[in-house]
């Protein structure tokens, strides 16, 4: 019988804040949208949450992931910034490499 271990990649910020697959799914879909409001519906998660974590993650980084404008009447603007598509990128291989390992390193009873 094989015992397989399961896990989630999380990557925290030394003040704690936790970037997550879902945290990578928002921000693809602002890449994709341009607009947080319209990236939060698709996931369903609440805009307050992800404006807030999305802030403190740029407020802790060497250089923002997201570009925030709030809007008025026209709706705000979202963007990912170089860093935040290059985030992505590193994010989607280490999540792969970290599946892999996990695969080839069953528990054996």
């Amino acid at each position: 019988m094989s015992l397989f271990i399961k896990g989630v990649l999380i990557i925290e910020t030394e003040m704690g804040v936790q970037i997550n697959s879902r945290m990578v799914e928002l921000l693809k879909f602002i890449e994709k949208t341009g607009s947080l409001n319209t990236a939060v519906k698709e996931l369903g998660m609440s805009y307050s949450y992800a404006w807030n974590l999305l802030f403190k993650l740029n407020c802790q980084l060497p250089q923002p992931l997201v570009i925030l404008q709030r809007g008025g009447k026209g709706g705000g603007v979202a963007s990912l910034t170089d860093q935040g598509r290059n985030f992505i990128k590193q994010y989607e291989k280490l999540k792969k490499d970290f599946h892999e390992f996990l695969k080839e390193h069953p528990m054996q009873l």
